[in-house]
C-alpha cells in the first residue's frame, strides 16, 4: 500500500495574539502581536482556510474553509449597506410578533403575598418599575397568594405591593439579571389607614429555581474593570473559562474548544456559520449585559457543547442621556515587542531568536476610536430609542530591513483598518401587558495594505518570510456584518405568557482592491503531500541571482490569483413559545416552543492565475510511491493545465427546526425540578454542481428522533429564604453542524493538483501563455465529494453533562458557589483515513468504521494486526469555587479557584494538536490510524493541550470619593502540557503518548484600569481613563517547541504495527527542540475619554 512519505514543514504554529486595536479584534490577549512559526515553515493559522490561503500538512488534504470574525464594507458602500440593514429594522419591528430569535433576553419576578398571620393574600396589586422598562409591569396575586412579573428587561427594580385595608410594601433595589428567576415573597400587615413601609435590603441575589451555572456582567461591572474593547473579553474572569486562542481558536469553557460556543446578540444568534466562533463584535459601549451561561442550562438552548454568551444592547428611557467616547492606543504605549524563536535563516542546523525588529520589521501604529450614544424617548413610557456609532481607523507604518534575508533594501507599507461600528433599538411597550422591540448591530469593516487579518490575524506580512520587491500596499477586502432582532412578549394573565422573536445575521467578503497580478503565483515549498515545506534553489550555482531566493519565498500573497466576488453566510431564526403556570402537586412553569433556522452561502472565489509550487530538488513521493523528478526537482499546478478549475461557486440554503418542552416544577416551595427535552432535525446539502450528483440532495441527515436531548435538573432552597441553594443537573448537548464540511466534503471547492517534472532553472516560464513544460508525473483529486463514504446511520456531535453544586448568600451582595462538573464527548464527527487516500465522514470508534477496516485488512489494503480506529475521547472534571461581591458601598470583587483535568485522544471541533486550526469534523486527529496510537500501539490518551490543572482569578475595582475608580484582574494558572511529536507520514503522531515533556510555566499577569470623573454640572461630567494589560510585563514562554526531527519519518505499516521500530540514527533533529516560544505581549494601554450628559 502507499504511505506518505517526504519531507516535514519546518514551521510551528502561529501563536499571534495581538492587543485589541480598534474594538474589531479578539478580546485582547497577553501574547505578542505578530507572532509567527519559529523559523522557514508554513504558517498554520487557526481557522479553516480558503480557496487561496495556505493551511497546514495534515494527511492528504488542505482543507480551504471561510475567514471568520469578519467585520463590514469600506465606505464606497456604507450607503448600500445601510440600505438593507434599515428596511430590515422596519420590518422587523412590523413583525414583531410573528419572528423571533433563539434566547431569551428577559428575567422574571415571582413570589408568594401573606398577611401577618401567615395565610395567603388574593387580590394585591403588585407593579414594578425600572429605568430599564418601558413603562410598568403590573400583576394581581391569585387565590393563593402568588404573582408572576414576567417578561422583564434584567436591571434594578422597584416593586410595591398594595391591598385596601394593608400596608403598602416597597421593595427597593431589587437586581434582575438576563433570563434569571427572583423569588420575592412578602407579609403584609393589616392597617385602617394608608400606610407605606419601604424595606430595606433583602434583595434576592440567588436564583433558587435554577440549576444553571453562569453569571451576568451588568455595566456597572464591567465599566470599571479593565477590558479589551469587545463584549467577550471579560467572559474570561468566570470560572471554568479559559481564553485559548493559540490553542484551541477562542474561549474555552470546560474544556470545549472555542467552535463549540454560541454567541448572541439581543438573543441573535450571531456564531460563524463555518467554525462556530464570535463573528460578530459589540464593543462594550454599547452592552448594557452580558449573560453567560457554562452548564446546566434548559431545553430551549441547542448548538452549544460549551458555553453560551448573550449580549443585551443599551436602551433608551425617560429622559435623554448620552457619551461622546474616544479612545487611543498604539505603539507608544506598549514595551518592546517579544523575540521571535527561528531556525537560524543563515544557518538552518541552528536556532536563534531574532529580535522583532529585525525579523519582523519596525513597525508604527496608531489605532483611534471615537463616536457618540443617546438614548431617550419617542414617547414617554411607550416609546425609546437608543442609537451609537464610533468609527475607528488603524493605521501600521512597517519598514521590512531585507537584511534578514541577505538582500539589500527595506521594503515598506502602511496598511489601515477602518471600521463603523454601530448600534439602534427601539424598545416599546404599544399595550398594557405587551411589550416589543427591535434592534440592529453593524460592523463595516475594510482593510487595505498587507494580509487579510482575518486569516491572518495580525498581518504576517514579515520581513523574515515576504518578497523583498513585493507591493503589499494594495492587498485589502471589506467584511460587512449586521444582525437585527425583533421580539414580542404578550402576558396573557398572571400565569400565562406568549414570546415570539426573530433574527437575522449576515456577513460577507467582499470588495476585492487588489488588482489581478501579471504574472502566476510561484513559491518555493512543496505542495501536498509535501506537507507545505519549505525549499530553496541555493543548490544550483548556475541559477542567475535575481531568481535565487531563500526558503518559502512567494512573488506575491497567493490570495491574490483569486478572483473573490462575495463569501455570504446568512442565518435566519424564528421561534415561539408558550409558557403556563399551573399548579398540580406543587407549582409548575411549563414552557414549549418551536424554533426555526434557515442557512445561507453563496460563494465565488475562483482562481485566476496558476498556482505554481515548486519543488526544487525533491523527489515526487507521495504516501510512499516515488514518482520521480526532473533535472532540477518537480513543481505542482493548481487551476490550470492538467489540474483543472480551482475554488469555490456555490449557493446552498438549509433549513433546520427544533422542539422543545420543559417544566419548572415547584415542589413544596423549596425543591424545583427542571425536566426537558429537546429535538431537531437539520440536514447539509450537496454543494457540487456536477449533474453526476444531481440526485444526492441531502447527504447528511439527522430527523428529530436523531437528536434528541434530555435536560434534567434540580435546585433546592434548603431554607426555603433563598439564601442557600444546592442544584445538580444531568444533560445532553449536541452540535449544530458546522458548514465547513460543505465546502470540504461535499462538493463546494474544486481543487485538483498536476505534478511536473522541473528541468529548467528559469521556471518564470511556468503557467505564461499556457507554458506547462516537464513530464506529468502525477494527478490528485484533493476534493471529490464524499457522499458514498457518509456513514448512514452516523450520529451528532454529542457531549453528556453532569454537575453538582451550591450558592450561599453570604451578605446582601455577597455569595460564595462551589460547582462540581463533568463534561464527556459521547459522539464525534471526523473524516477517517481508511487506508490513507480514502476518507470516511463517521463517528470514530463507531460500528461503521470498524467494518470499512475490517474490510480493508481482509483485501489487503490494510496489514493484519492494524488496530481499529478509536472512539473520540475528551474527558473533563472540574471543581469550582467561587467568591462574588456585587457592586455595593463603591466596590465590587471576585475571586476563584478552579480545580480540573482535561484528557482524552479529541479536543473538539477545533484541533488543539494543530494548534487551533478550527476545522469542524474535519480535523487530522484520526487521519491516518497510526496517529491513534503511540510507539509501542498504546491508544493515545492523556492530557489535552489546553488541561490547566490549577486556575486563580481576582476581580475587583473601587470609586474613591474624590473621582477615581481603580479595577484590576488578575490570574494565575497552570501551564499547559508538552508532548514530544514526531513526523511519520503527517505531523502528529506522539511516540510517547501525551505529555511526556512536562508543562509550560506557571502563567501569572494582571491588568488594571483607572478612570477619573470630573463632574460638570448636573448630569454632565468628564471621564477620562487608561486601561493597561500585562502591568507587570511578565513575559512567560506560553509554548515549548516540541518536534524533534526535522523532517518526515516513514518506516512503514509493518514496523509500526510491531512496536517496536525507532528512527534512523541519521534523522534530523530540530535545533528548536525543546525551546520556548510564544512569550507573552509586552505591556500595553489604551487611553479613553468620555464625556456624558
Amino acid at each position: 500500500m502507499r504511505r506518505r512519505t517526504g519531507t516535514l514543514m519546518d514551521a510551528i504554529p502561529i501563536l499571534e495574539q495581538g492587543g485589541d486595536r480598534t474594538g474589531l479584534t479578539s478580546p485582547p490577549e497577553l501574547f505578542e502581536r505578530g507572532a509567527v512559526p519559529p523559523g522557514g515553515g508554513p504558517l498554520r493559522v487557526r481557522t479553516s482556510r480558503r480557496a487561496g490561503e495556505e493551511c497546514p500538512a495534515r494527511g492528504t488534504r488542505e482543507r480551504p474553509g471561510r475567514p471568520h470574525g469578519g467585520f463590514g464594507p469600506g465606505q464606497g458602500e456604507i450607503m448600500k449597506a445601510l440600505k438593507p440593514i434599515v428596511t430590515t429594522l422596519v420590518a422587523a419591528l412590523l413583525l414583531a410578533g410573528v419572528l423571533s430569535a433563539q434566547a431569551p433576553t428577559a428575567g422574571r419576578i415571582i413570589g408568594a403575598i401573606k398577611d401577618d398571620q401567615g395565610g395567603p393574600l388574593p387580590g394585591v396589586a403588585v407593579e414594578a418599575k425600572s429605568p430599564r422598562l418601558v413603562g410598568t409591569a403590573a400583576t394581581v396575586s391569585d387565590a393563593n397568594g402568588s404573582y408572576r412579573l414576567l417578561a422583564l428587561p434584567p436591571g434594578i427594580y422597584t416593586i410595591t405591593y398594595s391591598l385596601p385595608g394593608f400596608k403598602a410594601v416597597v421593595r427597593n433595589d431589587i437586581a434582575l439579571g438576563v433570563e434569571q428567576a427572583l423569588v420575592v415573597d412578602i407579609a403584609m400587615e393589616p392597617s385602617p389607614v394608608e400606610e407605606e413601609i419601604i424595606v430595606i435590603g433583602q434583595s434576592p441575589l440567588i436564583d433558587v429555581k435554577s440549576q444553571a451555572r453562569g453569571q451576568v456582567l451588568t455595566a456597572k461591572t464591567f465599566d470599571a474593570l479593565p477590558k479589551g474593547r469587545s463584549f467577550d473579553s471579560l467572559v474570561t474572569i468566570l470560572p471554568g473559562v479559559q481564553s485559548e486562542n493559540d490553542l484551541l481558536d477562542g474561549i474555552s469553557v470546560d474544556g470545549a474548544s472555542g467552535a463549540e460556543n454560541v454567541f448572541f446578540v439581543d438573543g441573535t444568534d450571531t456564531s460563524d456559520l463555518n467554525g462556530g466562533t464570535r463573528k460578530q463584535n459589540v464593543v462594550f459601549d454599547f452592552a448594557e449585559e452580558v449573560q453567560f451561561k457554562a452548564s446546566g442550562y434548559n431545553a430551549e438552548y441547542g448548538g452549544s457543547v460549551g458555553g453560551v454568551v448573550n449580549v443585551i444592547t443599551r436602551s433608551g428611557g425617560n429622559s435623554f442621556h448620552g457619551e461622546v467616547v474616544g479612545y487611543y492606543s498604539g505603539t507608544g504605549l506598549e514595551g518592546r515587542r517579544r523575540d521571535r524563536l527561528s531556525l537560524d535563516l543563515s544557518d538552518g542546523t541552528q536556532a536563534r531568536y531574532y529580535p522583532y525588529d529585525q525579523y519582523v520589521g519596525t513597525d508604527k501604529e496608531h489605532a483611534i476610536e471615537a463616536g457618540f450614544l443617546l438614548g431617550g424617548y419617542i414617547v414617554k413610557d411607550r416609546l425609546w430609542f437608543f442609537g451609537a456609532f464610533t468609527p475607528s481607523l488603524f493605521r501600521r507604518d512597517r519598514a521590512m530591513d531585507m537584511a534578514i534575508q541577505e538582500v539589500t533594501g527595506v521594503n515598506s507599507y502602511r496598511r489601515t483598518e477602518t471600521a463603523l461600528n454601530g448600534s439602534f433599538k427601539l424598545s416599546a411597550q404599544p399595550m398594557k401587558n405587551l411589550r416589543a422591540g427591535a434592534s440592529v448591530v453593524m460592523n463595516l469593516f475594510k482593510y487595505k495594505g498587507g494580509g487579510d487579518p482575518f486569516t491572518f490575524p495580525s498581518d504576517q506580512t514579515y520581513a523574515a518570510l515576504s518578497n523583498a520587491s513585493g507591493d503589499y500596499n494594495n492587498l485589502g477586502y471589506s467584511y460587512p456584518v449586521f444582525s437585527t432582532t425583533a421580539y414580542a412578549d404578550l402576558t396573557l394573565s398572571n400565569n400565562a405568557l406568549l414570546s415570539v422573536r426573530g433574527g437575522y445575521f449576515y456577513s460577507d467578503q467582499n470588495n476585492r482592491i487588489a488588482p489581478l497580478p501579471s504574472e502566476p503565483y510561484y513559491a518555493f515549498r512543496l505542495e501536498q503531500p509535501g506537507a507545505y515545506a519549505f525549499v530553496s534553489n541555493d543548490m544550483f550555482p548556475e541559477i542567475p541571482d535575481e531568481l535565487r531566493h531563500p526558503a518559502g519565498w512567494q512573488n506575491y500573497p497567493r490570495t491574490n490569483v483569486m478572483g473573490l466576488e462575495k463569501r455570504m453566510d446568512g442565518k435566519m431564526t424564528l421561534n415561539s413559545d408558550f409558557t403556563y403556570y399551573f399548579r398540580g402537586a406543587g407549582e409548575h412553569a411549563v414552557k414549549a416552543g418551536a424554533q426555526f433556522m434557515r442557512r445561507t452561502q453563496d460563494v465565488t472565489d475562483k482562481g485566476q492565475l496558476p498556482i505554481v509550487f515548486l519543488g526544487w530538488d525533491q523527489d515526487l513521493i507521495a504516501y510512499g510511491t516515488n514518482y520521480g523528478r526532473g533535472e532540477y526537482g518537480y513543481y505542482a499546478i493548481r487551476g490550470f493545465a492538467d489540474a483543472g478549475p480551482y475554488g469555490e461557486d456555490y449557493r446552498v440554503n438549509m433549513n433546520s427546526w427544533s422542539l422543545y418542552l420543559q417544566d419548572s416544577w415547584t415542589v413544596a416551595g423549596r425543591l424545583t425540578l427542571n425536566l426537558g427535552l429537546r429535538a431537531e432535525a437539520e440536514y447539509l446539502p450537496s454543494y457540487t454542481t456536477d449533474p453526476a450528483y444531481a440526485g444526492i440532495k441531502r447527504p447528511v441527515n439527522f430527523g428529530f428522533a436523531d437528536k434528541l436531548a434530555p435536560r434534567l435538573g434540580f435546585a433546592y432552597d434548603v431554607f426555603g429564604d433563598s439564601n442557600l441553594k444546592v442544584y445538580g443537573s444531568f444533560g445532553i448537548f449536541q452540535d449544530v453542524m458546522k458548514l465547513n464540511m460543505g465546502a470540504n466534503g461535499l462538493g463546494g471547492l474544486a481543487w485538483k493538483s498536476a505534478y511536473y517534472t522541473l528541468d529548467d532553472w528559469d521556471y518564470t516560464q511556468i503557467g505564461v501563455d499556457g507554458n506547462f513544460p516537464g513530464e506529468l508525473l502525477w494527478t490528485c483529486d484533493f476534493r471529490p465529494p464524499l457522499f458514498n463514504v457518509i456513514d448512514p446511520d452516523m450520529k451528532p456531535f454529542t457531549q453528556r453533562e453532569i454537575s453538582l453544586g451550591m450558592e450561599k448568600k453570604l451578605a446582601e451582595d455577597a455569595s460564595l458557589s462551589l460547582r462540581l462538573v463533568n463534561k464527556k464527548v459521547l459522539w464525534a464527527i471526523e473524516d477517517i483515513g481508511v487506508p490513507i487516500e480514502e476518507y470516511y465522514y463517521t463517528n470514530p470508534g463507531s460500528d461503521y468504521i470498524k467494518d470499512v477496516f475490517e474490510e480493508c485488512r481482509a483485501g489487503g489494503l490494510l496489514l493484519p494486526g492494524t488496530p481499529d480506529c478509536p472512539k473520540a475521547k475528551r474527558d473533563y472534571y472540574a471543581m469550582n469555587l467561587a467568591l462574588e461581591k456585587r457592586f455595593s458601598h463603591s466596590w465590587q470583587g471576585g475571586l476563584s479557584y478552579t480545580l480540573s483535568r482535561l484528557t482524552g485522544n479529541y479536543s473538539g471541533l477545533a484541533s488543539s494538536d494543530e494548534d487551533g486550526r478550527n476545522s469542524p469534523n474535519g480535523e487530522r486527529f484520526f487521519d491516518m490510524w497510526h496517529l491513534s496510537y503511540d510507539k509501542e500501539l498504546n491508544p493515545i490518551d492523556g492530557v489535552l493541550p489546553t488541561d490547566r490543572t490549577h486556575s486563580f482569578k481576582a476581580y475587583g475595582s473601587y470609586a474613591l470619593p474624590f473621582g477615581l475608580t481603580v479595577g484590576l484582574i488578575a490570574n494565575a494558572y497552570s501551564g499547559t502540557p508538552v508532548t514530544e511529536e514526531w513526523i511519520v507520514d503527517s505531523d502528529g503522531y506522539f511516540p510517547f503518548n501525551r505529555g511526556n515533556m512536562g508543562r509550560t510555566p506557571f502563567v501569572f499577569f494582571a491588568n488594571a484600569y483607572l478612570e477619573y470623573g470630573l463632574k460638570l454640572g448636573g448630569r454632565a461630567g468628564l471621564k477620562f481613563n487608561l486601561n493597561v494589560d500585562n502591568i507587570f510585563n511578565a513575559r512567560t514562554a506560553q509554548r515549548i517547541y516540541s518536534t524533534k526531527y526535522r523532517y518526515n519519518i516513514s518506516p512503514g505499516d509493518a514496523a509500526l504495527i510491531s512496536g517496536d521500530w525507532a528512527p534512523a540514527p541519521d534523522e534530523v533533529l530540530d535545533p528548536r527542540f525543546g525551546m520556548p516560544y510564544s512569550f507573552m505581549a509586552p505591556i500595553s494601554g489604551r487611553l479613553g475619554v468620555r464625556f456624558v450628559f
